[in-house]
């Protein structure tokens, strides 16, 4: 049995790769502000605090076998801690994210996006912003920095597409199960044809716990989960499963604009007319397990929100402005 440490474990694949150990008999040690989900786990020790205050100090009174990191959005905060594990930790493992690649930019993903891609730069003063959102992808790239530059730590990096599945509080995938089960009509950008890469929570979180045992391993693992599909398949495979016919109603780019839809926030999981694809043959080749199929793993999303009654989901536009929209299509 190893000693892990998770830095977060209450939220989304943290709470499964939590759940997942628990049941294999290797309770890891929680540490977080004890805010999300704060009655989970009873039988697990937690140490509470704020990691970006003093409190984080408490987690170097102990050695770990390993860390896993859910939680870290500050470089600084990251390159302080890792110093203060210094000979205190056997393995560090951090979760980063996709968007350290230029998510604007369509020329950049004309091929799909490998380990070694251009990352983003992070200047002094995105650094220290505190708005996290503004900085996202140029705070994971500073991070990711930060580790390859400490040769004594023993370190592990994924980066994760858009993450689907079990305990997603964001509904951003879900907006669209839940119209291929829900909604009749589907207001559907360009078609649904570009593709995309996404990684499945449950597949993830096998993912990095077996990065917890790996003798052998690169500093860095693009960790999407399945074959690149596109949105207009992933709402065929869920209503193939479910059962339901909606019908597709095409928006276009120019009709996007003109109702100054957003890509991401208003039209979930679409960022325009460019492909997101991310290499992740790397990942596959390292680690010894297999993913399920997109199929399978939508069909896990279904028995999960099933369960839920399908809850409208908080993402994107209400059913009722999309059906605003399809009636100004037509």
């Amino acid at each position: 049995m190893k000693k892990i440490l998770i830095l977060g474990g209450t939220g989304f694949v943290g709470r499964i790769l939590t759940e997942n150990l628990i049941t294999e008999g290797n309770p890891p040690v929680l540490f977080n502000r004890g805010k999300r989900n704060a009655g989970i786990f009873p039988e697990l020790r937690k140490i509470t605090g704020d990691r970006l205050t003093d409190d984080i100090k408490q987690i170097a009174n102990e050695s770990w076998d390993v860390v896993i990191d859910f939680s870290c959005m500050m470089p600084d905060n990251l390159d302080d801690i890792t110093d203060m594990l210094k000979g205190k930790t056997a393995r560090y493992i951090f979760v980063s994210t996709v968007s350290v690649f230029p998510m604007d930019d369509a020329d950049y993903w004309k091929n799909p996006v490998t380990e070694n891609s251009e990352t983003l730069t992070c200047t002094a003063e995105q650094r220290k912003d505190p708005d996290v959102t503004a900085t996202y992808g140029q705070k994971k790239a500073e991070c990711e920095r930060i580790l390859l530059g400490k040769d004594w730590l023993d370190s592990i990096t994924f980066r994760p597409g858009l993450i689907y599945g079990r305990y997603d509080y964001t509904d951003r995938f879900y907006y669209w199960l839940y119209r291929a089960a829900k909604v009749s009509e589907i207001l559907l950008p360009e078609e649904g044809r570009e593709r995309f890469t996404a990684t499945h929570s449950e597949d993830f979180a096998k993912l990095i716990r077996s990065a917890v045992d790996v003798p052998v391993h690169n500093k860095i693992y693009n960790a999407v989960t399945h074959s690149p599909v596109s949105l207009k398949q992933c709402i065929d495979t869920a209503s193939g499963i479910i059962g339901t016919r909606p019908k597709f109603v095409n928006a276009p780019m120019d009709f996007i604009e003109s109702q100054k839809l957003e890509p991401w926030t208003d039209l979930p999981a679409w960022v325009g007319n460019m492909e997101l694809i991310v290499d992740n043959s790397r990942a596959l080749k390292d680690f010894p397990l297999e993913f399920m199929s997109f199929e399978e793993s939508i069909r896990s999303c279904i028995d999960y929100y099933t369960s839920l009654d399908w809850p409208v989901p908080k993402a994107g536009i209400t059913p009722q402005k999309e059906q605003e929209l399809i009636e100004k299509l037509r």
